[in-house]
């Protein structure tokens, strides 16, 4: 039957202050780097969320102002100049706060002249696309906060790869060296 124990001496980050005669350098060196890569993870995680919350803030209050800025409208179309392959350019006139106003609009559907259609305008009477959903704010918020977590943990996880390969290198040259000098010296480490 196994115990489980929680020894922090057994935990590889505990290689950076470990009295072990067997730990090397590079050993010490490839536990720092994998501790400052989850403090760094750590730190991201917070950080990532507070400028989730801060997209979401200022795209909730664009998005919103938008609904409150646009609205929709009908306008009468007066003449279809062309057709485009799916697409029509119509001239078109519709209500305003005071009067009328005219325009060209690119319409998907096909129209003809005297029919009413329905378009977006702005709170100066230009046409306008409809205003974004503000729940779309919470999707850019979980986006934004999702990215920077991934760049920060694509970013540690390469560094970590980066060192921990050249540390290997490092390594198996000694022990390279080590073979060398036992087979050298005819199995011996010491002179006498």
């Amino acid at each position: 039957m196994e115990t489980f124990t929680l020894d922090p001496r057994c935990w590889r980050i505990a290689r950076i202050f470990g009295r072990n005669p067997l730990l090397r350098r590079a050993d010490r060196i490839e536990a720092l780097v994998m501790l400052v890569a989850i403090v760094v993870w750590l730190v991201a995680v917070p950080v990532a969320g507070v400028l989730g919350a801060v997209i979401y803030s200022a795209h909730d209050r664009l998005y919103t102002q938008e609904a409150r800025d646009r609205h929709p409208v009908t306008a009468t179309v007066a003449d279809v100049p062309r057709e485009e392959s799916g697409t029509a350019v119509v001239h078109a006139r519709w209500p305003v706060g005071a009067g009328e106003r005219t325009g060209t609009l690119r319409l998907t559907a096909p129209v003809k002249p005297g029919e009413s259609i329905e378009i977006w305008v702005d709170k100066d009477g230009m046409p306008a696309l409809p205003p974004t959903p503000t729940w779309h704010a919470v999707g850019d918020a979980i986006v934004t906060a999702g990215v920077i977590s991934l760049i920060v943990g694509v970013g540690t996880a390469s560094l970590v790869a980066a060192v921990r390969s050249r540390l290997d290198r490092a390594r198996d040259a000694q022990w390279e060296r080590e073979i060398r000098c036992l087979v050298d010296d005819g199995g011996r480490t010491n002179r006498q």
